[in-house]
This record gives C-alpha cells, structure tokens and sequence, in this order.
C-alpha cells in the first residue's frame, strides 16, 4: 500500500485549482443546471486524478457569496463541506474574483515550487497576463472554461484547455424564460398535472409569504416574485426557479395572485381568492 502511494507521487503531479465561481455559476445557468446539482466540483477532480494524473492540493473558490443568490442559499457553507477554500471577493468591482485569483496564484507560483499545474476555472481573457507568468516559470497553466461567454484567445495561451461542457455532457441552452411567460405558464397549469409534492410546496411558500415582515409591509412596498423566490430558497432547500414554479402552482389554485406592476416592471405577489385556506392551516 505505502509503495503505491510512493509510486503514485512520482507519476503524479501537483496541482491548484482557482475558480471564478459566479462566473461558473451563471455560465450553468444558461443551461438549467447549478454546481451543486452536475456534482461539479467532486466529479472534475476525479477525472483530473484519473484522466490527467494530477493530485490536487488545493481548490480555491472566489465569489462574492453576499449577493442573494449565493447568501441565501448558503453556497459558501456547500462548498467548505467539501473541503473546498472559499475566498470571499467585494463588490468594488467586476473583475474582483479575477483580480483575487491571481494575486494567490502568484504567491503559489513564486513560493511553493512543489505545484506543478496551475487551473483556471473561468472564462475571463483578464486571466491571459497570469497564464503568462506561469508558463515563464516553466510550470503547465490548464484552462476549464464553458463555451457560453469564452473568449477564445485564451486557449491560444494555455498550455491545456478544456469545456466544462464535455466534462459533463451539457449541450441544450435554456432559454430566458419573460415575465409574460412565467404569468402565462400559471395561467395555463392544469389540475391533472399537479402532483401531491406541487399542492405541498404551493401551500409551503404561500405560509411563508403570508407570515412574512414583507408581506406586513406590501403597501409600501410590492414584493417581487424574483427576489421574494431567492430570499425563501435556502428556507426550503431549493432551488430559486423551483420555488417560483411552486409559486406558479400557488396562484393556479389562487393561494397567492401573481401579477406584473407596471412600476416596478416585474412579476408581484398579492392576497390570492383562496388564501383564507392558507391563512387557516
């Protein structure tokens, strides 16, 4: 057993990964899928150990994980359970994450001589100046990216490049689905499609909606079917665009009405025909 293990640190090489993770995140949601649910991270490790002969030391994760779609989901809680480094990056500006992955590269690159392979999961040409440097330092710079939103003169300057979609299959971009269709689409529900699990979860966010400091506050300030669906998330366990489906479902069986202000130019929440059964339970 030792003598594999000794075998297997002379084949092997060292590895860092630094990833842009917003920038991921919103490259997947292009086509419906999170991080979380292709097993993102557990499932490009295994293939860099098996397929590339890398051993990973470290995977470090730069986002801004106050924003309401990463805090309210607890995304940075997720990726520490899996051993990741999470770095925490500021609003100041949107090349933030970039600016901070290459700060720590560097550092890796000029004090620990025992990393071998730098990647860099992004899809950021600001990334171009550290495969530079890191290719000067004769050490290999591997570049993941996606397809959506990849400037392709940075795979002219990596010493590897791959797409995250051949990683894991993704071919089908969704769509961005309008306010007008999100409205229609529960409009058109029928009942023979609503299943026990759609009528529990319909009556889940309209209790949480009803016993909500927002909804108190309505009058004063309408409550976005958006922004309402990305607060509850993490109280769920779900996903934004599963709660605004259940949320389409509520207003289908009138528990809560969703309709578009015009002032706010979005999807609302108001009192449905039916809450008084919400209001009960």
């Amino acid at each position: 057993m030792i003598n594999d293990i000794r075998e297997r640190k002379d084949i092997f090489l060292n590895a860092s990964i630094y990833v842009d993770y917003e920038n991921i995140f919103k490259r997947l949601q292009t086509y419906g899928k999170t991080p979380t649910q292709i097993k993102f991270f557990e499932s490009i490790n295994k293939r860099l150990k098996e397929e590339y002969k890398l051993n990973v030391i470290d995977n470090l994760v730069y986002c801004n994980f106050e924003k309401t779609e990463f805090f309210n989901s607890n995304h940075q809680t997720q990726l520490q359970s899996l051993g990741l480094q999470t770095r925490h990056t500021s609003n100041n500006g949107k090349n933030s994450a970039d600016l901070e992955m290459t700060v720590d590269a560097l550092k890796t690159l000029y004090k620990n001589d025992k990393i071998d392979v730098f990647i860099l999961i992004s899809c950021d040409r600001d990334l171009i100046p550290l495969i530079k440097a890191i290719k000067s330092e004769n050490k290999i710079a591997f570049v993941l990216s996606t397809k959506i939103g990849f400037n392709k003169i940075v795979a002219e300057y990596a010493d590897f490049h791959e797409f995250i979609e051949d990683f894991f299959d993704l071919n089908e971009v969704i769509p961005v689905v309008s306010e007008h269709e999100i409205l229609e689409s529960a409009n058109n529900i029928k009942v023979e499609d609503l299943t026990s699990e759609n009528i529990e979860y319909a009556v889940k966010v309209s209790q949480l909606l009803y016993s909500s400091n927002k909804w108190d506050n309505r009058e004063t300030e309408p409550i976005t079917l958006n922004g309402y669906s990305s607060l509850i998330s993490h109280k769920l366990s779900k996903l934004k665009d599963d709660v605004i489906e259940y949320f389409q479902h509520a207003h289908f069986l009138m528990y809560i009405d969703i309709y578009y202000d015009k002032d706010k130019r979005e999807l609302c929440l108001s009192e449905g025909q039916n809450s008084q059964e919400i209001l009960e339970k």
